[in-house]
């Protein structure tokens, strides 16, 4: 049995999805299986292979989720995990929604809720 190592789970979740290779510039399409916080599955036939750095933008309902990703799982013939790596500006509240509206219990942090986070936490620590 292969361990799970995800981060966040995913959620089913079908969208279309375009992959642009960084080091090439080629590009593919492919269509999402499930989305999560740091990543989701995508069903191609034609998978690129393990540490291949890519653009990545998924479609669904009008809106385009855009972000740099790292193939972290290829299965020939059948599709591929992506890890989002860095997220263009605007989409971490649209993952967010989309997370939400799949029913996921457990939507992405923000960065900036991460830090008021942060400093609420160290307002509450005395220091001698």
């Amino acid at each position: 049995m292969e361990f799970d190592r995800r981060a966040s789970p995913r959620h089913p979740f079908f969208a279309s999805a375009e992959l642009t290779e960084i080091a090439s510039g080629a590009r593919t399409t492919a269509r999402t299986r499930d989305l999560g916080a740091n990543g989701c599955y995508l069903d191609t036939s034609d998978p690129l292979p393990r540490g291949t750095i890519v653009s990545i933008q998924i479609s669904h309902q009008g809106q385009v989720f855009a972000a740099g990703s790292a193939v972290i799982h290829s299965h020939p013939g059948m599709g591929m995990g992506v890890k989002f790596i860095a997220l263009e500006s605007g989409c971490s509240v649209l993952l967010d929604t989309w997370l939400r509206q799949s029913g996921t219990i457990e939507a992405r942090t923000s960065d900036s809720g991460q830090l008021r986070e942060g400093l609420a936490l160290m307002k509450n620590l005395q220091f001698d």
